[in-house]
């Protein structure tokens, strides 16, 4: 729901430069062909070709790609969640991080919670073992980032991927542009399930941006619950922004990605974003 009468705080019409970070059990394998950049290079290929190392857990999936071929040869074919078990982030120093950021003179910093792998990076509610503190690291990896932003100075936000989860329904793997729009999870539970993570982090972290992805399962937005969960937002962080990525009329600024959604990029509520080279997680 955008709002005329409700203009961007302040802070956010000054903040000119965020840092995404994407770490993940994707950053263990840290594999992707260097296609080019995303919206420049014909869905057709993307997909089979993705350049974001941080979608391995679905191009490893996709019979006949090049991750496909290296997790067989690299990995011997591994699930996975293997690599979850693998991580290790012993030389993790969140303060080294955050004096990084705001060297580079980053106004705000948005970790990811959760990407489409459905792992969680702190003890989400339901998440069962598909969190870091039950497995791998066995720690919130969230909280000492997001205390260590906080003590540099910088804005706190969040990523949450809302639209996809590719560990709560048994779906094949997304293979085109269509397949976004049709292979997610839409239901009742999974936007329950949502719906519980992003709560829980607006009351554990009150973040100054929530940036979901991809879209939210249907089921959310055609029960209320949706909006019930901006308007907790709206109580808890009153300066507090939302992106336009819900699947819905639902945003207080536009977001583009690379080549993509480029015609976003006019007056002042919109933020690009992009990786280093051509891929938001660690690509070798």
């Amino acid at each position: 729901m955008t709002d005329s009468s409700r203009p961007l705080p302040e802070w956010a019409q000054q903040a000119t430069l965020g840092i995404f970070v994407h770490w993940g059990p994707y950053s263990v394998p840290a594999w992707a062909e260097p296609t080019g950049a995303w919206g420049a290079i014909d869905p057709e290929i993307w997909f089979a070709h993705n350049a974001y190392a941080e979608w391995y857990a679905n191009t490893m999936r996709i019979e006949g790609s090049p991750a496909a071929r290296h997790q067989a040869e690299a990995h011997a074919g591994q699930p996975y969640d293997r690599f979850l078990d693998e991580w290790a982030p012993d030389q993790f120093d969140p303060d080294d991080w955050a004096s990084l950021f705001r060297a580079v003179g980053a106004d705000y910093v948005i970790p990811t919670t959760k990407h489409h792998d459905g792992i969680a990076l702190w003890e989400a509610p339901r998440s069962g073992g598909r969190n870091t503190v039950a497995r791998g690291p066995r720690r919130d990896l969230l909280s000492p980032l997001a205390d260590a932003i906080r003590r540099a100075g910088m804005r706190l936000g969040v990523y949450y991927s809302g639209g996809l989860d590719w560990s709560f329904t048994d779906l094949p793997p997304i293979q085109s542009q269509d397949d976004v729009e049709t292979i997610r999870p839409t239901d009742a539970a999974y936007a329950r399930y949502a719906t519980d993570h992003v709560r829980d982090l607006i009351d554990r972290f009150r973040p100054s941006i929530i940036w979901n992805d991809i879209d939210w399962p249907d089921a959310g937005k055609h029960d209320g619950s949706l909006d019930e969960l901006i308007r907790h937002y709206r109580d808890a962080v009153p300066d507090g922004i939302v992106n336009d990525r819900w699947g819905t009329d639902l945003w207080d600024y536009r977001t583009s990605e690379y080549a993509h959604d480029v015609g976003n990029e006019g007056g002042s509520g919109w933020e690009h974003t992009r990786g280093l080279g051509f891929s938001f997680g660690h690509n070798r």
